[in-house]
């Protein structure tokens, strides 16, 4: 099987929704008049992604947001149907982005293989500011009785001809730090969380470049697109899609950040969920047209 063709990302759960946001050539947004009813923001993350390869369509859910309803939701209002799902990837263990993975399964109905990394079924809380908030934990065994056929690996795997995930991503750069205050309970013991369980979507475009799709950036965007060019042996980046987690750091690592992003040639930058207000103003000022705030109902269509 040849590389694919071109893949569609669509946003179905996202913190931002903007009926007014117009749409470029790379982004089609939602028209409200045009669908079944009216879509809803929520906090979280859930993408639809749709990879055509000569005359076949690979579906893939990329997450499920914090809450079922909101997943539901907007997947009717858009047209789409669990059955359409080949596959689920569950970024990283935190419960905006696993949140409504058991009312889907249950709403699906049928078995569904679901790729992750082991560390997301541990429990998991933060320590913020105004105290501890969680715990969360995704249990296996109520997932698995409902149909998830399970996949967890630490490694980059290839799901079908330039289509990966690229397990746990090296921390590299110096200026990509942990999140404060994250915290995992492994065995009984609570210590600082290294996130290691969040891996990222890529998919090869050949000659076009890779699209990288995040979850949370955990790790860091910049790694994680070191890392992809690493995995696929393609430097180019032709889109960076996702949330960056960027609303706590300093104006300097802001500031290496986008760097990065206008370094690796990105003509596409499509961030919203936990990127953050202030970086978003920064992102529009400094990528200009590359960059695109990502919201409810909004799909990219990217070409070879």
């Amino acid at each position: 099987m040849s590389l694919p063709e071109k893949v569609c990302v669509t946003a179905v759960v996202d913190n931002y929704l903007d009926v007014f946001e117009p749409s470029t050539s790379l982004v089609e947004r939602a028209v409200p008049g045009k669908l079944k009813g009216h879509l809803l923001a929520g906090h979280g993350l859930a993408y639809l992604v749709d990879i055509s390869q000569g005359e076949s369509t690979f579906c893939l859910l990329m997450d499920t947001g914090n809450a079922f309803e909101t997943l539901k939701h907007n997947m009717e209002v858009m047209g789409r149907t669990p059955a359409e799902v080949d596959a689920l990837f569950l970024s990283h263990g935190h419960p905006d982005h696993y949140g409504g993975l058991l009312g889907f399964l249950e709403w699906r109905g049928t078995p569904l293989p679901i790729y992750c990394h082991p560390d997301v079924f541990w429990p998991k809380y933060l320590m913020t500011p105004r105290g501890k908030v969680g715990p969360w934990k995704l249990e296996r065994e109520k997932i698995e009785d409902i149909g998830a056929q399970l996949t967890c690996a630490t490694d980059a795997q290839q799901l079908r001809e330039g289509v990966f995930l690229t397990g746990e991503i090296p921390r590299r750069t110096d200026f990509e730090g942990p999140m404060p205050g994250a915290k995992i309970i492994k065995d009984g013991q609570d210590m600082d969380d290294p996130l290691v369980d969040e891996q990222a979507l890529v998919v090869n475009l050949g000659e076009k470049g890779l699209v990288i799709i995040s979850g949370c950036s955990h790790p860091g965007i910049v790694n994680t697109i070191q890392y992809a060019q690493e995995i696929t042996g393609n430097s180019r980046i032709y889109a960076v899609i996702g949330g960056l987690h960027l609303a706590q750091v300093g104006e300097e690592v802001l500031t290496q950040t986008i760097n990065g992003i206008k370094d690796c040639g990105a003509q596409l930058a499509l961030t919203g969920h936990c990127t953050g207000f202030r970086p978003h103003i920064r992102m529009s000022q400094e990528l200009g047209s590359t960059f695109a705030i990502s919201c409810v109902g909004s799909t990219a269509t990217l070409a070879a």
